[in-house]
């Protein structure tokens, strides 16, 4: 087995695997939802999605613009509804750099900052990871993962300053060339799922 076909194994196994768990997460800097692939400078983005979690669901749009062949920076914004906390209006941006470091995957360090506050809870933090992603053995199928540190302070009656190991595994559908669909399994502190469709 080469080094690509190892590289692809991994990824799928990894995120059904991530998937099958129930989720345990707050607000972070996550989902990824893209791949590391470089794009046209000043093209734009659209990505609706849904994170699923035991005790938080977030429901948001994302918004992408390429400033240059490797770099493109994002903005998300959207509903959080965190169970025993209520909604809040959550938000992040960020941005991902395509690293010519690897012959044999895509790979980008990506990073973001996120903030949400409810009637109960004020979270701020951010994340970075590296992100790698390639074709798989199908076509017009891409598998991505990514893993990296998050730091996060959470503020009730007290606060409470959290670092923990982040990772994202996906897979990203190219239905036609200006939509992708992308399913992800996430873990930060907890595991959950998201959904997301890309409009391009």
């Amino acid at each position: 087995m080469n080094t690509k076909t190892l590289f692809r194994v991994i990824l799928a196994t990894g995120m059904f695997l991530g998937l099958g768990f129930s989720a345990n997460a707050q607000v972070v800097g996550l989902p990824v939802l893209d791949t590391a692939t470089t794009r046209d400078p000043g093209s734009l983005e659209a990505t609706p999605g849904i994170v699923i979690g035991q005790d938080m669901n977030f429901y948001g749009l994302r918004g992408t613009i390429t400033m240059l062949d490797e770099l493109r920076g994002f903005l998300d914004l959207g509903q959080l509804d965190v169970d025993g906390y209520g909604d809040s209006l959550a938000m992040q941006a960020g941005a991902l750099l395509n690293l010519p470091v690897c012959d044999v995957v895509d790979t980008a360090l990506r990073g973001t900052f996120y903030y949400s506050n409810t009637d109960r809870i004020d979270i701020l933090g951010g994340n970075m990871m590296i992100l790698c992603s390639d074709e798989s053995l199908l076509d017009n199928l891409y598998l991505y993962g990514g893993a990296g540190l998050d730091a996060s302070k959470k503020k009730t009656y007290s606060s409470k300053t959290e670092i923990n190991p982040i990772i994202a595994l996906g897979l990203s559908y190219k239905v036609c060339e200006n939509i992708h669909l992308f399913l992800e399994g996430d873990y930060v502190d907890g595991f959950y799922g998201s959904f997301g469709v890309s409009i391009r």
